[in-house]
């Protein structure tokens, strides 16, 4: 390849590149950049390389939000960030900081995460979940810019708060999503309800049922709860509790109180 044409190709690379994202082997090689380029390119100090088989411009700090969109729109992993993190990037919060700290990742496949995504120091937390909780992966799921820009895949906040119901397995954790809920007051009774149908949790159909009717929520009324397979028998959500017999599970005993005798 002639000079300028190498020198082309590599204006075209940096001039698409967003500041923090990370590019990856596969997708470099796809798109007509060989190793002995990338080596070059390295050797004169335009990229750095940041594990095997992941790139940033060489003045760049990759950003965690960069390597999400790497693992989903270069690698094609089947993964989300969902849960608290999704609830936290759209708004919906019940504290006054706006840092992020963790990143909740979702995927119903075992494949594991390349080594230099998971051995990069990022600015957040980064926590994985495989999780099969819904049977349909792309239902609830949106597009979403974050910093710079970029493009990461989330789950919206009717599927994100159903993930994060998905762990609660304390009182601390029940208050934090019982507040978190009590503020959800613009969500879809039409995703609510398909995602409830889809969910193969009846703890957590159970549990968020129990916050939205508690907290009169708009959109409750809305939903067709007999359509809903809620399974049989108690469910024990946190420990000495006490049971909330419409939906069979054991709460903090103050909220049963506050709602219902």
């Amino acid at each position: 390849m002639a000079p300028n044409q190498k020198n082309t190709k590599l204006n075209k690379l940096l001039l698409g590149w967003k500041d923090g994202v990370v590019y990856t082997s596969p997708w470099l090689t796809e798109s007509g950049y060989t190793p002995d380029m990338l080596f070059g390119y390295k050797e004169s100090n335009w990229v750095k390389s940041i594990g095997r088989g992941a790139y940033v411009k060489a003045q760049d700090n990759p950003l965690w939000e960069g390597a999400v969109n790497a693992l989903q729109e270069q690698l094609n992993y089947s993964i989300h960030i969902g849960g608290q993190t999704a609830l936290e990037l759209q708004g919906v919060r019940h504290n006054v900081s706006l840092d992020l700290n963790q990143c909740h990742l979702y995927t119903p496949s075992k494949r594991k995460l390349p080594t230099w995504f998971t051995s990069y120091k990022w600015d957040v937390d980064v926590k994985l979940h495989v999780s099969t909780l819904f049977g349909k992966k792309n239902l609830g799921l949106k597009s979403l810019d974050s910093r710079n820009r970029i493009s990461i895949l989330v789950a919206e906040p009717e599927r994100a708060i159903l993930e994060l119901l998905s762990h609660v397995n304390s009182k601390a954790r029940f208050l934090n999503a019982w507040h978190l809920i009590e503020g959800m007051m613009t969500l879809r009774s039409n995703l609510v309800q398909n995602l409830l149908m889809d969910c193969k949790s009846v703890k957590v159909k159970r549990l968020f049922l129990f916050m939205a009717m508690s907290h009169a929520l708009p959109w409750y009324e809305k939903l067709e709860i007999s359509e809903l397979d809620l399974g049989s028998g108690k469910r024990t959500i946190v420990k000495n509790g006490k049971l909330n017999t419409t939906f069979n599970i054991t709460v903090p005993e103050e909220l049963v109180d506050e709602s219902w005798k």
